[in-house]
């Protein structure tokens, strides 16, 4: 019965009680979850702020869609 135990403990939730709503959530062993449309991607802290460095910073040396996408996903 052990490997039923939700051991997740939830962070945010789009919609409080819609059990289909994306969410985060921090996992047993300190990953980050983050669920989207039903799939979750999970990846410790480190693994999620490396690769938002690699698609949100706004460099100038950057190729030009990805300028363009971090300005847009930035606001």
């Amino acid at each position: 019965m052990e490997a039923c135990k939700n051991t997740d403990r939830e962070v945010w939730r789009e919609r409080h009680g819609d059990y289909y709503a994306d969410s985060i959530h921090v996992t047993e062993s300190g990953g980050i979850g983050i669920n989207v449309g039903g799939r979750v991607l999970v990846a410790p802290v480190q693994r999620w702020h490396e690769a938002g460095m690699k698609l949100f910073t706004v460099d100038e040396k950057l190729p030009r869609w990805r300028w363009r996408l971090a300005m847009w996903l930035l606001g």
